[in-house]
């Protein structure tokens, strides 16, 4: 009888430890998309970017809530010139959902204003069949630094 339990924890283990193995692979793979759909949305390469994200898709920024469709027809209207995610994290939901979270920083503009130098961003991907695809995306504009205090006025 403890033959059986040992056989059994070890099959246990050795499951647990290639689930471990396919979502480290999974995470890596959700961070490498992240990478991919913000470099096709600096470049302007509509159909990348289309091909990542599922139809239904949204967005949310400090433009407001956007349907991605909606988002792809105003391309043109924006310039990245530089950008970089950082501390990228892999938050998941279940098996077939999770979210990406990271700060983003950049320069460029959006409608000939300046986009916001940093933000904090989340994408929530969603596994169809063997792809993941974005299915909503969250963007919040890091505060603006405080002024220092002034100095306490002598007596």
């Amino acid at each position: 009888m403890r033959k059986a339990f040992a056989i059994i924890g070890i099959l246990s283990l050795t499951a647990a430890a290639a689930a471990a193995q396919d979502r480290a692979a999974a995470e890596k793979a959700l961070v490498a998309n992240e990478m991919k759909v913000t470099e096709a949305v600096a470049k302007g390469d509509k159909a990348t970017f289309t091909s990542m994200v599922a139809n239904d898709a949204w967005s949310a920024d400090n433009t407001g809530i956007t349907r991605v469709s909606d988002f792809v027809t105003m391309f043109d209207q924006l310039k990245v010139s530089s950008w970089k995610i950082t501390d990228p994290k892999v938050l998941w939901v279940d098996a077939n959902n999770a979210v990406v979270i990271y700060t983003w920083t950049g320069a460029g503009t959006f409608q000939g204003q300046p986009i916001p130098a940093k933000v904090y961003a989340a994408t929530v991907w969603t596994k169809k069949g063997d792809t993941w695809l974005v299915a909503y995306h969250q963007e919040s504009e890091a505060a603006k630094p405080l002024p220092p205090k002034p100095a306490p006025k002598k007596k």
